[in-house]
């Protein structure tokens, strides 16, 4: 064999022993390296679908709009340098992600409902909304040149489209419900622009035409880890220092007067619970002066979920049933006792002084607010009217010291609820916000007010004092957004979810020329 055919055979093999050791396609992130375009409009397409069609539960309308954001700053990223278009696209997406996370964060703490409410934030709403109109119209734009540039139709309809798209969004979102099927033609209309603006991505990436990525400092998997982690950061800092209202906690000083004394010792010999009677500040004490009768009422509440116990009952004899099968909740741990206490004061109408107080035995755990909403005895029932006098405070024990604290916010609230049963009324209740430490022991509280008879309404039977109290507390520890007791209470009887758990006790007794009797 001559040297010339060796050496065609030893190229031959050379060359197939090197195709061989080659893959068959270069690996992903090489391949976007060398043609980034497609990746980067894959991400910008994706997170405007995330951040426009989302999902009411399991905190979709949380998460999918935030991995959106993340997606469409990370895509403009890569094209900013490519026109003067993508890098306002970019400049816009890196101002609203300032304005998106903040407010997720803030979302962990109570106080976002006072930020939302506000005139400032209403404006950056607007201005949000508008930067994101131009980031659309930047698209458009940046898209046509990008075709112009790759030797294309340069016209896409798509991007005029997603704008309007999303003027007509935020008419629609002025206007209010606009019923189910407007709504799915929406929703088939962004898919169908979505849809249009892969394709017209599609046909610039067959077309050849390729880009060089901005270079960057950080990796896209490093910034978007560093974007979680300020996320959780702030997360927790949110459930920690703002899951609760700031309450003025002193030290309880007893008041040594011998009046004060001696309308104590009256109170007493009239049946005033002692426990009760020793968390009253002086003044409402006072108030109770000369006082004609005392009615109480005392109730242990479960806070738990209970355990239930099964029981066979005995089927009657010729039934043909051998037993029955009742299932009932048992309440080993009562842990919350609410009492009621009314004082009839000498006045020359009928006049009481209603006293709501409420202990806890045990200590539940206080993972952020409670409420408490009073529906008074002039609320339901004409005759009585509101006596003008409101007051309270809480205590609690800690290390053989008692401690005593205002309410965060206690007054009377004219609000509008949604029953199902009656629809959306419009009321006028007594309602108490605060927090209670989980330190401590004996957590505590009462609310005071009086009524006076308004009207002449005595009958043979007399008429009856209805006094109601509802106690919400904040059962569990997480909450997203975080809304406070008083704000979940306001919403209707119904709102309350496993979130908080409702306490509800009543004061009721009859009015007699004789004196009041306690309804059992």
């Amino acid at each position: 064999m001559s040297a010339d055919k060796r050496n065609i055979l030893l190229d031959s093999d050379f060359d197939l022993l090197l195709k061989k050791s080659l893959p068959d396609a270069p690996p992903e992130d090489v391949v976007d390296s060398v043609t980034p375009w497609k990746k980067a409009m894959d991400r910008v397409l994706i997170g405007f679908a995330l951040g426009a069609v989302t999902f009411n539960f399991a905190m979709l309308n949380y998460i999918l709009p935030a991995i959106g954001m993340v997606m469409v700053l990370l895509g403009f990223r890569a094209l900013r340098r490519e026109n003067r278009y993508f890098g306002l696209c970019y400049a816009i997406a890196v101002i609203r992600a300032c304005y998106f996370f903040p407010l997720l964060v803030l979302n962990t703490t109570i106080y976002h409902g006072v930020v939302y409410g506000s005139d400032w934030i209403t404006v950056l709403t607007v201005v949000n909304l508008l930067l994101q109109f131009v980031q659309y119209y930047c698209l458009w734009r940046g898209l046509r040149e990008v075709r112009e540039k790759a030797d294309l139709d340069p016209s896409s309809g798509a991007g005029v489209w997603l704008m309007a798209w999303h003027t007509v969004t935020c008419l629609l979102g002025l206007v209010g419900n606009v019923g189910w099927i407007i709504f799915i033609g929406m929703i088939a209309a962004y898919v169908c622009i979505i849809c249009n603006l892969f394709k017209l991505s599609r046909e610039s990436d067959e077309a050849g035409y390729a880009i060089t990525a901005a270079p960057v400092r950080l990796n896209d998997q490093a910034l978007a880890f560093i974007i979680a982690l300020l996320l959780l950061v702030g997360a927790v800092c949110g459930y920690v220092f703002g899951s609760s209202y700031k309450m003025d906690w002193t030290v309880s000083q007893n008041t040594v007067n011998s009046n004060i004394e001696d309308i104590k010792s009256h109170l007493l010999e009239l049946g005033f619970p002692e426990y009760v009677l020793n968390d009253l500040t002086a003044q409402d004490i006072l108030a109770c002066k000369d006082a004609v009768q005392v009615i109480s009422d005392v109730t242990d509440h479960p806070v738990n979920d209970g355990r239930t116990v099964t029981t066979k009952t005995p089927g009657e004899e010729g039934s043909g049933i051998d037993y029955y099968i009742n299932h009932h909740t048992v309440y080993d741990t009562k842990e919350l006792k609410i009492t009621g206490v009314a004082v009839r004061l000498p006045a020359e109408k009928e006049s009481w002084l209603i006293i709501h107080h409420f202990l806890w035995t045990e200590n539940p755990g206080f993972f952020g607010t409670e409420c408490i909403q009073l529906w008074p005895a002039y609320r339901d029932i004409d005759g009585w009217s509101d006596g003008g006098v409101l007051s309270g405070r809480l205590l609690y024990d800690k290390g053989g010291v008692t401690y005593t604290s205002p309410y965060h916010y206690l007054g009377s609230e004219t609000y509008e609820s949604d029953s199902i049963f009656w629809g959306k009324q419009t009321n006028t209740d007594i309602f108490a916000a605060f927090s209670l430490p989980n330190g401590g022991t004996n957590h505590r509280g009462y609310i005071s007010y009086s009524v006076s008879e308004g009207q002449d309404m005595k009958i043979a039977e007399g008429y009856i004092t209805d006094c109601w109290i509802n106690y919400l507390h904040h059962n569990k520890c997480l909450q997203y957004p975080a809304y406070t007791a008083i704000e979940s209470r306001k919403t209707g009887i119904w709102s309350e979810n496993k979130k908080f758990k409702l306490v509800q006790d009543a004061l009721q007794f009859y009015v007699y020329d004789s004196g009041g009797y306690i309804i059992n």
